[in-house]
């Protein structure tokens, strides 16, 4: 929000759209990785020290560095679409995609969070069956203020099409690849 102040553009999401990101993205997800099952080498690791801070060994880096990354797809998927769609509704569309976007970058990191060392492509996705059940729902509250055109006056949403979701997958979906991508270096 504040980036894209700063270099004139309008304000890529509504004030109730960064209330039902925090609802759908921090709720029930949070909840399931709760029951997550732990690592399988997780006994071979060394214990963290008494005094050590939960946020060491680059635990805050990584957080701060997801955050820009989460934060730099949505600014980047917002303004393609505010400066190169030519239909009708651009900015509601535009902050449509950029809502979508964030909530579904946020529901791919939530698999993420699962391991600090394994990558999303190493663990085994139905191994929390309560995490996908967590997200499927997310994603259906998701569409219904995207879907339901009572709802998508409240919330300032329009309808989304096949490739809309498409280039919204992608652009969730590519910070995954690098973070992922950035743990088999780390393990090589």
């Amino acid at each position: 929000m504040f980036i894209a102040s700063l270099i004139g553009l309008p304000i890529p999401l509504m004030p109730i759209q960064i209330l039902w990101v925090n609802l759908v993205t921090d709720g029930l997800p949070a909840i399931a990785l709760g029951v997550d099952p732990p690592d399988n080498d997780i006994m071979s690791r060394a214990p963290r020290g008494k005094n050590e801070s939960i946020f060491s060994q680059g635990l805050g880096i990584k957080i701060i560095i997801r955050g820009i990354l989460i934060g730099v797809c949505t600014l980047i998927v917002f303004t393609f679409n505010l400066k190169y769609y030519n239909g009708d509704n651009v900015l509601l569309r535009a902050r449509t995609m950029a809502f979508a976007t964030l909530v579904m970058s946020q529901l791919i990191h939530v698999f993420e969070c699962r391991s600090e060392r394994h990558s999303i492509f190493e663990i085994k996705l139905f191994s929390n069956m309560y995490l996908v059940l967590a997200v499927m729902v997310s994603i259906i509250m998701l569409s219904i203020v995207i879907y339901i055109p009572y709802l998508q006056y409240i919330f300032k949403t329009v309808a989304l099409t096949f490739g809309d979701w498409i280039e919204v997958l992608f652009f969730s979906g590519a910070i995954s690849l690098v973070v992922s991508l950035e743990r088999y270096i780390k393990k090589k």
